[in-house]
C-alpha cells in the first residue's frame, strides 16, 4: 500500500493562497491610499524602505527603484505567510471548513505581531509610513482573508490539506442504511376482544 505524503500537494495550496493574499491586500492598501489622497502604489513604495530607508515614504512616483522592489517584497511575504498558514492548518488537524479561516486570520494576526512587535522597524512592511494604524490593520486583515479564501477553495476542490468530514447518512456517496426486519417469530398474544390469537408487530 502506498503511504500518502501529507505534503505531497503543498504546492497546490501555496500558489492560490499566496496569490489571493498578495492581490487582496494590495487592493485594500491601494484603496486606502487613494482615500488618503495618495497614489495607490504608495504602500508598495513604502515597503521598499527595507532597502532605501524611511525617506521612501515621500516618493509618490511609480518606478523600478521603489515600486518594483516593494511589490516583490510584498509578494514574497504573502507567499511566506500563506505557507505558515498551511502548516498551521495541518497542525490544527480539524476537518471543519472553518479551520481554514482560523488558520488564515490567525496567521494574519501572527504576521502583525512579528512584523510590528518582534522585528526591527526597518524590516516592517512599511505601510505605517503612509497609512494610519487602521490602514495597517486593514491590510493585515486582507492578507488573512486572502489566505483563508485560497485554503478554502483548495480544500473544497482537492481536500489535500486535510480530509473532508465523511458524508452523513442519506447524503450522496453514503446512502441511508436500510432497516431490516429481524428474522424472528413474532410472539403471539390472546385478543381480549375476540378471543382469537394475534401477532404482535415485529421490532426494528
Amino acid at each position: 500500500m502506498t503511504v500518502r505524503n501529507p505534503m505531497a500537494r503543498f504546492g497546490l495550496a501555496l500558489p492560490l493562497a499566496g496569490t489571493l493574499a498578495a492581490v487582496l491586500s494590495v487592493l485594500v492598501l491601494g484603496m486606502l491610499a487613494i482615500m488618503g489622497g495618495l497614489p495607490p502604489w504608495m504602500p508598495l513604495n513604502a515597503t521598499s524602505h527595507v532597502l532605501h530607508g524611511p525617506a521612501v515614504a515621500t516618493i509618490a512616483d511609480m518606478d523600478l527603484t521603489h515600486t518594483a522592489p516593494g511589490a516583490i517584497i510584498h509578494i514574497v511575504s504573502a507567499f511566506f505567510w500563506a505557507g505558515v498558514a498551511i502548516l498551521l492548518l495541518r497542525v490544527i488537524g480539524s476537518p471543519r471548513m472553518g479551520a481554514a479561516w482560523v488558520a488564515g486570520l490567525g496567521t494574519a494576526a501572527l504576521a502583525g505581531v512579528v512584523d510590528y512587535g518582534l522585528l526591527p522597524a526597518r524590516l516592517s512592511p512599511g505601510w505605517e509610513l503612509v497609512l494610519p494604524p487602521s490602514g495597517v490593520v486593514a491590510g493585515l486583515l486582507a492578507l488573512g482573508i486572502g489566505i483563508a479564501s485560497g485554503l478554502t477553495v483548495v480544500r473544497l476542490r482537492h481536500a489535500d490539506i486535510l480530509p473532508l468530514p465523511p458524508p452523513r447518512a442519506g447524503m450522496p456517496g453514503n446512502p441511508r442504511p436500510r432497516r431490516i426486519w429481524r428474522d424472528c417469530a413474532a410472539p403471539r398474544r390472546r385478543s381480549w376482544i375476540s378471543g382469537s390469537s394475534a401477532s404482535t408487530p415485529p421490532t426494528w
